[in-house]
């Protein structure tokens, strides 16, 4: 009795199956990654541009808003400077942003600054999904032993890396202050923004660089904008300012690729009032540049602040000029994020991001 053999064809039908099949997984990965990257960085021209369609008649309810939206793009922000109890002075930065598109994203930036070494920390990283989605009146991203969470202004930031880490507890003394009209940013035909900021918050915990472990204090700044817009092919220049007479400003000059203004904006809050700015009401005028060897690029590090019907007449100056953040790993980009010094008319102490000044970002 003979048996009869398979077909060596049904044998490579089968392989050629399981190719086809493994071929189709690759093509939708493809086309997913290609997607999640052009609704991100791709920015239509001018007259199409979008941002949050928010009714105008809406504003931001707090603590209801601390919670992520479902926007396509959102980001939870805070800068800081500190002091040690032995007087050394430091700063920071940390920022989650989430990204809601065929593939949602969850990415952290952190930088921390040492004022006595000069020496410029970052970290970053990159997530699937939103930790965040089942809070109410407050957010909480937990990566790791990375922490942000907080909601009507009681906040904390944990951030552990092999070269420094840090734990802070944040209590807003301070009504926060909404941009625009009553939260809402119009950019005209562009739509429409929310963003609010908590401009002084009371920062208490520990800093660690190496083996050294310290007790800290200090003042943060805290801001908070979502919408349905892109922003890979603008630039701005964007200034968190804290007057050593209680007077808190937000500046930013928005462009697009061709460098147009799209909207020169400020805030200006004393005393729990909250003005805000044209950009008749003030002038921004950079000076001297600092030189990336990492980038070749040129960053305007000291700018000159001018508000005449304040009396105000600041110039500001970089604390660490080598504050570049290189972020191509899960931004794709570079830009400048570092504390600055004023001096002028007033005193004090504020932030400042310069964004679009390299060759390599995102749609340029």
């Amino acid at each position: 009795m003979s048996v009869k053999k398979k077909p060596r064809r049904n044998k490579h039908r089968n392989t050629l199956k399981k190719h086809y099949s493994q071929l189709i997984l690759l093509i939708i990965i493809v086309v997913s990654c290609v997607w999640f990257f052009y609704t991100l960085f791709h920015l239509q021209p001018a007259s199409d541009w979008s941002e949050d369609k928010a009714n105008e008649v809406s504003e931001v309810r707090l603590p209801k808003d601390d919670a992520p939206h479902q926007s396509q793009i959102e980001w939870w922000y805070y800068n800081g400077h500190l002091s040690s109890e032995s007087g050394k002075q430091f700063s920071f930065h940390d920022t989650v942003f989430l990204v809601n598109s065929v593939m949602n994203h969850m990415i952290s930036h952190v930088s921390f600054n040492d004022h006595q070494t000069g020496k410029h920390y970052t970290d970053q990283r990159k997530t699937g999904g939103n930790s965040s989605v089942d809070t109410k009146n407050r957010f909480e991203f937990n990566q790791s032993d990375w922490l942000m969470t907080g909601g009507d202004g009681n906040d904390r930031l944990k951030v552990i890396t092999k070269d420094f880490s840090f734990d802070l507890q944040l209590t807003s003394t301070l009504s926060p202050v909404f941009h625009g009209s009553d939260g809402i940013i119009s950019l005209a035909a562009a739509g429409s923004s929310y963003y609010y900021s908590r401009t002084r918050m009371a920062t208490s915990g520990t800093i660690t660089i190496g083996d050294t472990t310290e007790k800290v204090t200090g003042i943060s700044w805290f801001d908070h904008q979502w919408g349905d817009f892109s922003i890979g092919r603008l630039s701005w220049d964007w200034f968190s300012l804290q007057l050593d007479n209680n007077v808190d400003a937000m500046i930013y000059q928005l462009r697009d690729k061709s460098n147009n203004p799209v909207l020169y904006m400020a805030s200006i809050t004393q005393n729990g009032h909250t003005e805000m700015l044209m950009n008749t009401d003030f002038t921004l005028t950079p000076g001297k540049k600092w030189h990336s060897n990492k980038t070749g690029s040129d960053y305007p590090l000291e700018w000159r602040v001018s508000i005449p019907k304040k009396n105000i007449d600041i110039t500001t100056n970089s604390i660490i000029s080598n504050s570049e953040f290189d972020a191509r790993l899960t931004t794709y980009n570079h830009y400048w994020e570092g504390a600055i010094k004023i001096h002028g008319t007033h005193t004090g102490r504020g932030f400042m991001e310069l964004s679009g000044y390299t060759t390599d970002n995102p749609g340029t």
